[in-house]
């Protein structure tokens, strides 16, 4: 669709009037009359055979089917600043990363990372996608995410940052009221916080299973950050990933326990993104960045 326009400016004049919803603004940013602003962007209905704002005397919106294109196009405009760039043999990295990980990731080490990465590369922006959703990479034109798997995902190329390693924890309260745990076994005498996907798990050194001593579980939630809490409140004996609770380990909040019989690991944690879209120069080194400091931060 977006191969066969002739101009850049049709595509930048549709940018700017999605992120502006106006015809005037628009006009006045690009110096040109609000007839030709109209005119291009009739002229891009014409071409992709679809309605791309809904129009009114005070605004202007994008229809649905606008909002789907807006990333690529976005994509198209910075593909072609970077290569304006290279031919000008410039150094300095610029443009827009799309990059999508779950809550969790972002509280405790994705969000960081990218401040990093964004004092020592100014000008390059990033719009940081956070859900527990599996997005369409490719449909939402998302440069990098980080996911976590036994493997990579078909359709995705992927570098491996860190093994996820599973931690058995508890706070010093609960600790402290209970009679110590030394073996997988005990654990079915306490009230256990999990997500339902780690109950396969594997203890070392024995056949069992997470699921195999779950008898007591008077709290299940499919979001992390609830279970930890509960965790730190003493509300029983809580198994997460590792670098979801290294804050509150180190910090004397979670204590590890049954360090004799670790949990196997719940595969590792990638950065990934399409196989089949060559990856700019800005996210290449953005991948590099981010594996350099998971490896220095969790690969120990």
């Amino acid at each position: 669709m977006i191969s066969n326009i002739r101009d850049l400016d049709d595509l930048k004049t549709f940018v700017f009037v999605v992120q502006d919803r106006s015809f005037t603004q628009v006009a006045a940013r690009l110096g040109v009359t609000k007839a030709a602003v109209a005119k291009r962007i009739q002229g891009l209905e014409k071409l992709w055979n679809t309605q791309l704002f809904y129009r009114n005397t005070r605004k202007v919106i994008p229809t649905r089917e606008a909002d789907l294109i807006f990333q690529k196009v976005i994509a198209v405009l910075e593909s072609v600043k970077e290569l304006e760039n290279s031919l000008t043999n410039k150094d300095e990295l610029e443009g827009t990363l799309r990059v999508t990980c779950v809550s969790s990731m972002s509280q405790n080490f994705i969000s960081e990372i990218i401040d990093k990465f964004q004092e020592e590369n100014p000008k390059i922006t990033i719009q940081l996608i956070v859900t527990d959703s599996l997005l369409d990479l490719m449909e939402e034109s998302i440069d990098i995410g980080i996911r976590v798997g036994m493997e990579v995902p078909s359709g995705l190329l992927g570098t491996e940052l860190f093994k996820n390693r599973i931690s058995i924890v508890a706070s010093p309260s609960y600790i402290k009221a209970h009679k110590p745990i030394l073996s997988p076994k005990d654990l079915e005498t306490h009230n256990l916080l999990y997500l339902d996907l780690h109950k396969v798990l594997h203890f070392s050194g024995t056949n069992l299973s997470l699921n195999d001593v779950s008898r007591i579980r008077n709290f299940l939630s499919n979001d992390a950050a609830s279970l930890v809490q509960m965790g730190i409140k003493g509300k029983g004996v809580l198994i997460r990933s590792f670098w979801d609770i290294e804050e509150a380990v180190q910090s004397g909040k979670l204590i590890p326990i049954l360090g004799g019989y670790p949990l196997e690991n719940f595969g590792n944690v990638w950065a990934v993104h399409p196989n089949n879209r060559t990856p700019s120069r800005r996210m290449m080194v953005f991948r590099n960045f981010l594996e350099s400091e998971c490896s220095l931060r969790f690969n120990q």
